[in-house]
């Protein structure tokens, strides 16, 4: 057994506490009058739902005969293969479905969620990086520098022009989207060494950075905006 289940643990808690902060003093999730009980209830259902399709996904580009059983599927920590990518698609694919069907900010919830995601990211690749017990190559600390440089551009510049208003509810979870995936392909890319350019993992965040940034041009009228300029 690994201590997998150790660091996705405190990555979670770190996304609860970052999910809290945005929450419980801010004007719109007051003014729609949603709980915090709600909230949290979502950021489960997310951490599940996340966990289950990112599961999923790696099985389904990695399939081997130990999944074939249920015991297999379940049991992560010991027969280990998780896909981040399937992951983040797949719980926000399901909050988004959550919030619609609840009449949830969802624009809002979705911004304080990926923002918690983000900051848990580095937490979790840190948390690995001590508890491995084999030396991890540069590749790996390239991506714990990627995922802290996009943290702090996101809570020195993103945030706050999503939080005042700058910036419409929804997009902030797009520019994730869209960095998130971006990030990704390049680590994906330096663990391999540079052999293994095009894969499975890398088609789908590369078709997730293209979605993801056509719906931000769309939604915040880049292209009108640039002409304008």
């Amino acid at each position: 057994m690994n201590f997998l289940i150790l660091v996705l643990f405190f990555c979670f808690l770190i996304f609860l506490y970052v999910i809290y902060l945005l929450s419980h003093d801010d004007f719109v999730i007051l003014r729609r009058d949603v709980s915090m009980e709600k909230i949290f209830n979502a950021a489960f259902l997310f951490a599940i739902a996340g966990l289950f399709f990112s599961r999923i996904t790696y099985i389904f580009f990695n399939p081997s005969p130990v999944f074939n059983s249920f015991l297999g599927f379940i049991l992560f920590p010991y027969f280990p293969g998780l896909s981040m990518i399937g992951g983040v698609i797949g719980g926000f694919g399901f909050v988004y479905l959550y919030f619609k069907s609840r009449n949830l900010p969802i624009g809002r919830l979705m911004d304080f969620f990926a923002m918690a995601l983000l900051s848990s990211y580095p937490a979790g690749l840190i948390g690995t990086l001590v508890l491995s017990r084999y030396p991890l190559s540069w590749p790996f600390y390239f991506s714990i520098l990627l995922s802290i440089i996009a943290l702090v551009i996101f809570i020195k510049y993103v945030l706050p022009f999503s939080l005042g208003g700058k910036l419409k509810d929804g997009t902030l979870s797009l520019i994730f989207f869209s960095s998130f995936s971006f990030i990704y392909i390049l680590t994906n890319i330096s663990l391999s060494n540079f052999r293994e350019i095009i894969n499975a993992e890398n088609l789908l965040s590369f078709i997730t950075l293209v979605a993801s940034f056509s719906f931000l041009v769309r939604a915040e009228e880049l292209i009108k905006f640039i002409y304008r300029k």
